[in-house]
């Protein structure tokens, strides 16, 4: 553990006593220049005194300690190689380069390990640390009540929930990006100086441009929206899809940033696909030769209600904790919801298919009169006929995404680590191997987060 406070710089030499100069007050003539070169090295003595307290290496000393580097190699310290450990101090800058990396322990007792050629500083921020990535990645982990925030860019990025933790965080200015993964836990993420947050999931990464700001942020409650009216804005758009306003007889091209309001009609047709980050947080992603309409959505009480009349979607609703808060989409056979989660949702015209990919969702007949609610777990999948209630279907998550989504565009990728576990990592160690694979983008003009 640490070593307790530096201490501080040691005074200079004590003064010289007033008496030996007076010497019993016995003055003579002769002795008037010594008395005067004594007190002028009294009077440069205090000086140097001073400056001594206010010096590069008094300042350190009295900053307290945030935790110790235990481990380094091809570490720099205040500009100095860093030999094998060394204490870590609010304001530090700590460097790796080429092979080098860094194991640091704070008070708390997490831990942040340095990745080759890194830039960290780290700075006391009350009760936490702040440990500001400037380039490079870092990968840190925590076991008890959070106290380390990472920000990279104008991001910040910080435990969702005390307990076990660990996450991994790169930021390379080459490709004006950043990488998040939720390696165990969730992992919030937030725009420093603005009101909004992302939660990502433990299980997932993420890849932010650095000169974007997620449209889909949830927005604090109270806040109100944009415009009148307004439900969400098109984070993503894949030509082509079109959007018939309320009151309006004709179909007009969709676009990203544009804005989506209440009873909206969006359609797309055979090519096309849009995302929808909805003012919650939520997201909805339509796929081709679809049509969605947002007839209610409430950013305070937490109630929304989605039809689809025909085609297929993927929701992700954040988690719901108001009273009376109801997520509900609506097709011609089946009613599904969910408090908060991901599912696959295909509306035929006779039948409805719904596939849970995370939380709990339910699935009824539309029809009141038909008794009976399905409640389906992640994997689960169920099938809901006109006229009939809604049973557990055999097919299976994977079948049913790679029937509504379309195998040409990989991009549409949603980025769990499970289906590659090594990927966060070889993307923290290079930007090489960021060419080999596909990697969504939040706000990306093509990519859905």
């Amino acid at each position: 553990m640490l070593d307790g406070p530096i201490s501080p710089v040691s005074p200079a030499l004590p003064l010289p006593s007033s008496r030996a100069l007076l010497r019993s007050n016995q003055f003579h003539c002769a002795e008037e220049p010594m008395l005067i070169n004594s007190l002028i090295r009294m009077a440069l003595a205090s000086i140097l005194a001073c400056l001594a307290l206010f010096s590069p290496q008094a300042l350190l000393a009295q900053e307290q300690p945030l935790g110790r580097i235990i481990y380094a190699r091809a570490t720099t310290l205040r500009g100095v190689a860093v030999p094998k450990t060394e204490t870590l101090l609010s304001g530090d800058l700590v460097l790796t380069t080429d092979e080098g990396s860094a194991l640091v322990e704070l008070k708390s007792g997490a831990r942040l390990k340095i990745m080759e050629n890194s830039y960290l500083r780290f700075v006391a921020d009350g009760d936490k640390v702040r440990a500001q990535l400037l380039e490079g990645a870092v990968i840190w982990e925590s076991y008890g009540k959070p106290g380390v925030v990472v920000t990279a860019s104008k991001y910040e990025f910080e435990p969702a929930q005390e307990g076990p933790s660990r996450y991994a965080v790169a930021l390379s200015k080459e490709e004006e990006q950043i990488l998040a993964g939720a390696l165990k836990g969730d992992l919030v993420i937030r725009i420093l100086d603005l009101v909004g947050s992302y939660v990502l999931v433990e299980g997932k990464y993420a890849a932010i441009p650095t000169s974007m700001v997620p449209v889909s942020m949830q927005l604090e409650a109270g806040r109100q929206p944009v415009a009148a009216g307004q439900v969400g804005t098109v984070t993503s758009a894949v030509p082509k899809e079109v959007i018939q306003r309320q009151g309006h007889g004709r179909e007009m091209p969709l676009k990203r940033n544009d804005i989506i309001y209440v009873n909206d009609v969006v359609r797309t047709l055979d090519t096309g696909r849009v995302q929808i980050g909805l003012l919650d947080g939520s997201s909805i992603n339509l796929y081709a030769g679809s049509a969605m309409q947002i007839a209610k959505h409430d950013v305070q009480t937490q109630q929304t209600r989605v039809e689809l009349p025909n085609g297929a979607v993927r929701a992700e609703v954040v988690k719901l904790t108001q009273p009376g808060a109801s997520f509900k989409l609506q097709t011609k056979t089946a009613t599904v919801g969910a408090a908060g989660g991901a599912a696959f949702v295909r509306a035929l015209p006779h039948l409805t298919e719904v596939c849970a990919i995370e939380g709990e969702w339910w699935v009824r007949n539309v029809d009141p009169a038909i008794v009976g609610q399905l409640t389906l777990q992640p994997g689960q999948c169920s099938k809901v006929p006109r006229g009939l209630a809604a049973t557990q279907s055999q097919t299976t998550l994977a079948d049913l995404q790679s029937e509504i989504e379309q195998p040409e565009s990989p991009s549409w990728h949603i980025g769990k680590l499970s289906e590659a576990s090594s990927l966060l990592l070889l993307l923290l160690i290079g930007g090489a191997a960021a060419a080999a694979v596909t990697v969504p983008l939040v706000t990306s003009p093509t990519v859905p987060f």
